[in-house]
């Protein structure tokens, strides 16, 4: 991808985040209010309605317990009149009685009429007609009146005369020795104490109203009996729209009962809690859900022989407001988000143009860099450029300018340091010359590409066939300088090696030429030089200030220090080295020569890794050959280091005695 696709990516992310963010930020914000606005307007308008409501249905139920007195009161002066009447005048003579004892209620009224127990009906009026073989005996009304002996309220039945829906309050009529001569009852329209339309219109153009009974035996699993609905002149297309539901049709018989109306909530729960407030006389509004739509109920007690006036309004009517407030607060959102659209778009489009400009006058910079940068990476050190742009393109390229030659130095350094490692390992001994009587293992560990530790094997020593010399070096320092020291030292012992002389005869000549080089450089180098005589049973070497030698004897199974006085190479010229002699090695026995690298090596927890856990490791390994002695070494150093670098240069040499057979 390209700088300026890249710069172009970033002032486009830039620009918009921020604008998404806000954007993000206010969609929430705006839903949340809407959310908030909706459900208080919906909490206020529910609670309003069911304030209303109750209000509306406890003071006409009020309204229609005094009018059901009125219509009883009404009910046993007509029967008293009519029991006066047969008494005195006989049947024909009722007309009178209806009249008269229902003069002040005959504008709420159906009509009036009496059963005899021979089947006999004298109606308050010419008009009503009967079917024939009717039996009035047979109704409702009748039979619980007579069974109950006392006044029965019974509904809806079909009124004669005006076949609307009414109520029925009917009474038995005695004699004067109080046998039961008939029925006497009243028929009364619904829209007796109706709710006004004026009122229910204001709440919603769905409600309905109900008078039902509440202590029927069916009302535990049927829900509400409807004894009235006023109003319901309208018939019953409009029962299932309210919730209210007819068993075995919706035919109603000629001066019977008609088929039996429920109100029943969907949840059984519900229909028991209305049930238990209508039985302890409570008024309530409530929320019910009937058919899978919700209601709101408000519904009160007559105290009228367990019946109730209830008010059922539709739920999204009473909502409707709040809906419409939501829907408009909606609106007004999407509006907001379009127009929030239309603005990230326009800044898009800006955005991509000033991108692109700003692109062009930034990126011409970047690109020649770039081409430079891959010209450099190819080893062309001598490319330039010319700074422009900005202070800190400019700055750049002028860091840059300077980078090549800087390269090339380093490149040069590399190069040369790469050489003198490799000349380093190749003056270390690739493989062992033949060494009769002599077992001998050695390794050399740089902590950097290049060290100053290094170890030798000069085979016949001093013109002496049987005779080797071995040694073990430590020059100050790492790096690039102790690795030329060390060459320089390397050559002196191997030339001054090969000449007549004792161990401390060639030691004290190196250290005079080594000096040369050193004096004033504060360079120096410690060495443990050994020579070995298999045949004549003797070892002799010089300590020149590096680490004594450490020998296992197997036999009594103890160290010794392989030591003697010294001071390290290239301090003082005309020092004078003495040597030490000691047997060879028997067998089973091992020495081991070494820089201080190892047993001062600290692990990542910064213990040290000791001579104790060298002793150890060769006792452990002493009957095994060199080699495997050595990598035994290596393996504990290794594990003891666990991946940490090395602080110093490590040189180790194992030597034994030959004649040993290894089991």
């Amino acid at each position: 991808m390209s700088v300026r696709v890249k710069l172009f990516l970033l002032l486009l992310v830039l620009s918009v985040l921020p604008v998404l963010v806000l954007r993000i930020s206010a969609q929430f914000t705006f839903q949340e209010l809407s959310q908030d606005l909706v459900q208080r307007s919906w909490h206020r308008t529910i609670v309003k309605t069911k304030d209303f409501m109750r209000l509306m249905v406890e003071d006409h139920a009020e309204l229609w317990r005094r009018e059901g007195l009125l219509l009883e009161q009404t009910m046993r002066l007509q029967a008293s009149e009519v029991e006066r009447t047969l008494a005195g005048q006989g049947r024909e003579e009722l007309s009178h009685a209806y009249a008269s004892s229902a003069r002040d209620v005959s504008d709420k009224l159906f009509g009036q009429i009496t059963v005899f127990e021979d089947g006999q009906v004298v109606a308050s009026s010419e008009d009503v007609r009967l079917p024939r073989r009717f039996d009035a005996r047979q109704t409702v009304w009748y039979r619980l009146a007579v069974k109950e002996g006392g006044m029965i309220w019974t509904a809806p039945v079909i009124d004669p005369t005006t076949r609307r829906v009414g109520l029925t309050l009917s009474i038995p009529i005695r004699d004067a020795s109080g046998r039961i001569l008939g029925v006497t009852a009243l028929m009364a329209p619904v829209e007796i104490g109706g709710l006004s339309n004026e009122h229910t219109q204001s709440l919603s153009a769905n409600l309905k109203t109900y008078l039902v009974q509440f202590d029927s035996n069916d009302t535990s699993e049927q829900g509400l009996h409807i004894i009235g609905e006023p109003g319901c002149e309208k018939g019953e297309k409009d029962d299932a729209k309210h919730g209210v539901s007819h068993a075995m049709g919706a035919g109603r018989g000629m001066l019977g009962l008609a088929a039996p109306g429920w109100l029943t909530p969907d949840d059984p729960a519900e229909r028991e809690l209305i049930l238990s407030d209508l039985n302890n006389g409570l008024s309530e509004v409530r929320q019910v859900r009937v058919n899978n739509t919700d209601w709101l109920w408000a519904y009160a007690p007559t105290k009228l022989k367990g019946t109730a006036l209830i008010l059922a309004a539709p739920k999204t009517d009473i909502t409707a407001d709040a809906t419409m407030a939501s829907e408009y607060i909606e609106g007004r959102f999407q509006r907001q988000r379009h127009l929030t659209f239309i603005i990230l778009v326009a800044g898009l489009l800006v955005v991509t143009l000033t991108a692109w400009l700003v692109s062009r006058s930034f990126t011409k910079p970047i690109t020649d860099l770039s081409k430079a940068t891959a010209k450099l990476g190819e080893g062309d050190f001598e490319v330039r450029v010319v700074p422009e742009g900005g202070r800190e393109l400019k700055e750049l390229g002028r860091v840059f300018n300077e980078m090549g030659p800087k390269l090339k130095d380093h490149t040069r350094l590399t190069s040369a340091m790469a050489l003198a490692q490799e000349v380093h390992h190749r003056l270390l001994p690739a493989h062992w010359p033949d060494l009769p009587g002599l077992d001998l293992s050695a390794v050399s560990i740089s902590c950097e590409e290049v060290g100053g530790d290094f170890f030798d094997v000069i085979p016949g020593a001093h013109g002496h066939s049987e005779r080797t010399a071995v040694l073990v070096g430590d020059v100050s320092g790492h790096g690039l300088d102790a690795a030329l020291l060390m060459a320089t030292a390397r050559a002196f012992l191997r030339m001054r090696a090969h000449q007549p002389g004792s161990p401390a005869e060639v030691v004290t000549s190196v250290n005079r030429y080594l000096t040369m080089d050193t004096v004033g450089s504060g360079r120096f180098m410690t060495l443990f030089y050994l020579e070995i005589d298999p045949v004549a049973d003797c070892m002799r070497w010089v300590r020149a200030g590096h680490d004594p030698a450490i020998l296992y004897n197997q036999a009594l199974d103890g160290f010794e220090d392989i030591g003697g006085p010294g001071i390290p190479l290239g301090v003082i010229e005309d020092r004078v080295f003495l040597d030490a002699s000691r047997p060879f090695l028997l067998p089973g026995d091992v020495l081991l020569i070494g820089s201080d690298g190892l047993w001062e090596a600290r692990s990542p927890q910064g213990d040290m890794f000791g001579k104790d856990r060298v002793r150890a490791i060769l006792r452990q390994n002493a009957s095994a050959h060199s080699k495997d002695i050595l990598d035994a070494l290596m393996a504990a150093f290794k594990e003891f280091k666990n991946g940490s670098p090395l602080e110093d240069d490590v040189t180790l040499m194992v030597i034994k005695s030959a004649s040993l057979e290894v089991s």
